[in-house]
């Protein structure tokens, strides 16, 4: 967004934060790779995982070991949860437009990206490999697409780490003990 929206709106960031607004979008600007503008898409309704969930605790499937919601520490989230486990995703889906958009205009490295934000990845559940398929026919029932991005590796470390390999890049991330 411009430096503009800081001065006019201060309530919207920290000061600290104001070197953030430096870009050269207005928020009713077309963008054409969106399809939409920048307030339609930073509005756009993000998925609802609580049905999903409900059923899932209400089916008491055990092969569901762990559940994250990806707000506010992006795909490293996860690795606050349990001790010792390294977690792999090598196979995410492609970041949608918007996520390109804040990467590029934003000059913001592909590792931060992967740190801050979701990246199309709302929910995560780690299961059991015999149960990923009935977790992805449930999502589907409620039409929110689900698939396998990787797996889990206990180590002898306590600490926590998350492994991402994309095609923007391998990413490291640890978790103190």
């Amino acid at each position: 967004l411009k430096r503009e929206y800081h001065q006019r709106y201060p309530e919207i960031g920290e000061s600290a934060l104001k070197e953030g607004y430096s870009g050269r979008f207005s928020i009713d600007d077309f963008i054409d790779e969106l399809g939409m503008t920048l307030a339609e898409a930073l509005l756009s309704p993000t998925r609802i995982y609580a049905p999903i969930i409900a059923e899932l605790i209400l089916r008491s499937l055990d092969g569901v070991k762990i559940m994250c919601h990806n707000t506010g520490g992006g795909l490293t989230k996860i690795m606050r949860i349990g001790r010792g486990i390294r977690y792999v995703k090598d196979d995410l889906p492609e970041p949608s437009q918007i996520f390109k958009l804040i990467q590029r205009e934003g000059k913001v490295s592909w590792r931060e990206m992967h740190e801050v934000f979701n990246m199309g990845v709302g929910f995560e559940l780690v299961v059991e490999k015999d149960h990923a398929d009935d977790v992805i026919q449930l999502a589907e029932k409620y039409k929110v697409s689900a698939e396998v991005i990787g797996r889990i590796e206990l180590t002898r470390e306590p600490a926590n780490e998350v492994v991402i390999k994309s095609r923007y890049g391998s990413f490291k991330y640890r978790r103190k003990a």
